[in-house]
């Protein structure tokens, strides 16, 4: 691939103007939030994308590309050129690991004798005893292996302070990432504060810790604007629909848009909180039942489905697709990024699982990782290469969708662009 300036714009000087020549675009089409089977597929070789102050203005034939000393060319020779990934679920920011829980679970031992005995605690207790400086440069470079997958766009949740201080300093050490931008910090970072991921064990009760996060720490998310999300993980070994209730209602006063862990260890009644709240997503959803996902379908939430957590846990979510097929419907992916149970920031890795494991249509996943990735996050200028939306685009060092999913173990991409500007170069 050649472009006109040798390699200035990778040290961040980009240029305003800038066309990628000799592209073979591949792209949902449409920015509605349509069933996914009618959701059309853009596919053109010898395209090129015109991008003006970061935004896509044109897809035209490469021949009719506008040329001039003002415009940062980059001749990408055919390759295949695909919306960058967002990644709408993960818990990144942490310390210490639970690698010997993981083993251990391989051997037999269920996930909910490890909630007992170590599990969220484990790393709780981890990521309070680590400074601040080690907490952000953990993310960091979480976040810098994200983007070396082709992802522009992470969402990143709290959950792992589990007290009032411990959930703030964690809000703010991810929002310090997001914020820094002059030290390489070139992925968009979405904060979810989710402090009702378990109940902590030095609490006095649950009750003493729910009414801290409604009473004082909520309001100061909100005061601070650290969240855009508030999320809470409704389980047997978490919280039940009783005390989310109490937590999303304080949150949707306070003005926050919602998120859940639904339906991932068994099935319960938290359909009562989809028809409560307009939620922008719900995640996890292995035992999900049909009825659910007709109330998020008419809510217009995402399900967004988690394979690796899955694969990992023994679980099916082939069912869980059958029903969102059935009723005509949508869905994200997501690697679900966490020590415990899904110790992977590959979206790449959750195609191929996700394709071989549970059978998931390459092109339906392609979407989700995309198109309806961005939408679980309530995003509206990413996910598709269409005028108007960002330029946060992915070279990939593959020649079709077709080798996602089949070729397996390699990272397919060879150069990210973030807001049309290359920020990344295998």
């Amino acid at each position: 691939m050649n472009n006109n300036n040798n390699d200035k714009t990778y040290k961040g000087i980009g240029s305003k103007k800038t066309v990628i020549l000799g592209a073979h675009v591949v792209s949902p089409s449409a920015m509605e939030l349509l069933p996914m089977e009618d959701m059309p597929m853009l596919d053109k070789r010898d395209q090129a994308i015109v991008i003006e102050e970061g935004v896509i203005k044109d897809i035209v034939p490469s021949s009719e590309a506008p040329h001039g000393y003002e415009w940062e060319t980059y001749d990408v020779r055919g390759a295949v050129v695909v919306p960058a990934l967002t990644e709408c679920h993960t818990h990144a920011i942490f310390a210490g690991d639970r690698a010997s829980e993981f083993h251990a679970r391989i051997q037999g031992e269920t996930y909910h004798d490890q909630q007992k005995k170590g599990g969220i605690n484990a790393t709780v207790s981890a990521t309070r005893d680590a400074t601040d400086e080690a907490l952000l440069n953990n993310l960091k470079r979480w976040l810098g292996v994200f983007l070396d997958q082709g992802t522009t766009v992470v969402e990143v949740k709290s959950g792992y302070g589990l007290s009032h201080d411990q959930e703030i300093r964690l809000l703010r050490i991810i929002n310090k990432a997001k914020a820094d931008k002059q030290h390489g910090v070139e992925v968009e970072v979405v904060p979810t504060y989710l402090g009702a991921h378990a109940v902590p064990r030095d609490a006095k009760s649950r009750g003493d810790y729910i009414e801290e996060m409604i009473v004082k720490t909520l309001p100061m998310v909100k005061h601070e604007d650290l969240a855009e999300f508030v999320d809470v993980f409704v389980a047997s070994v978490a919280y039940s629909v009783e005390e989310a209730d109490i937590i999303y209602n304080a949150a949707h006063k306070l003005g926050f848009k919602l998120k859940a862990h639904l339906w991932e260890l068994e099935h319960d009644n938290s359909r009562e909180l989809l028809e409560k709240y307009s939620f922008v997503s719900v995640d996890h959803l292995e035992f999900a039942q049909k009825e659910d996902l007709e109330v998020a379908f008419a809510r217009r939430t995402v399900p967004v489905l988690l394979p690796l957590t899955a694969w990992h846990l023994g679980y099916n979510i082939r069912r869980t697709y059958e029903v969102i097929k059935e009723l005509k419907g949508y869905f994200a992916i997501s690697t679900d990024f966490n020590p415990g149970t899904s110790f992977s920031p590959s979206l790449w890795q959750a195609f191929t699982v996700a394709h071989i494991e549970f059978g998931l249509p390459i092109e339906e996943l392609f979407f989700a990782s995309t198109f309806y990735a961005a939408k679980a996050l309530g995003l509206n200028d990413v996910g598709a290469i269409v005028p108007g939306n960002k330029a946060d685009l992915v070279v990939l060092n593959v020649p079709s969708l077709d080798w996602l999913g089949y070729l397996h173990g390699i990272n397919p991409v060879y150069m990210v662009f973030k807001n049309g500007s290359p920020v990344h170069k295998r």
